[in-house]
């Protein structure tokens, strides 16, 4: 934490990262490990988002409101899903591996489906994304997510709806 002290110019600044650290450092550290699977790909996330937390420290008045855990759970989130596509891309089998322990097609078949779903929900708009990951992944309520997005109930179960709707729509175009 010394380190990203050392990068914050004012006082007030170092104050606010000090706690946003203390207090969202395992809630972050949760969100990433729920994207990746993967504990040191989440610990590099959780890094890169403090990184991006220090950027706009300045812009962030209420450290301890729902709105600045909303603001870094997206964060963490979207630096969470940026480190899974990069890696996707980069995914190769050693040759030796290739034929030891090959899995069954279902299993696959299942790996592919999840793949397809991770990339059809970051492909949504992010108030969607969000919506879906607070109620769904997270397990928050309608009452906690309205809280936390500061949105009424009804908004809330209009944008899960919307976004389930849309996400659908995304699986069917392409027949999954």
């Amino acid at each position: 934490m010394i380190i990203y002290l050392a990068m914050i110019d004012s006082p007030e600044g170092r104050h606010k990262f000090e706690f946003i650290y203390n207090r969202y450092k395992n809630l972050m550290f949760y969100t990433a490990s729920k994207i990746l699977g993967d504990t040191r790909d989440s610990e590099d996330t959780v890094h890169d988002a403090f990184l991006k937390i220090i950027e706009i420290i300045d812009d962030i008045t209420d450290v301890e409101c729902p709105q600045t855990k909303s603001l870094i759970v997206t964060i963490t989130e979207n630096k969470a899903i940026d480190l899974y596509r990069k890696r996707q891309k980069r995914k190769t089998t050693p040759f030796e591996e290739e034929y030891l322990g090959v899995p069954d097609r279902s299993d696959l078949e299942s790996i592919e489906d999840r793949e397809f779903l991770a990339k059809a929900i970051a492909s949504l708009p992010g108030k969607y994304r969000e919506v879906l990951f607070l109620k769904y992944s997270h397990g928050y309520s309608i009452d906690e997510i309205a809280l936390i997005l500061s949105m009424s109930k009804e908004n809330v179960k209009k944008t899960i709806q919307r976004a389930r709707k849309k996400l659908e729509q995304s699986l069917e175009s392409e027949e999954v």
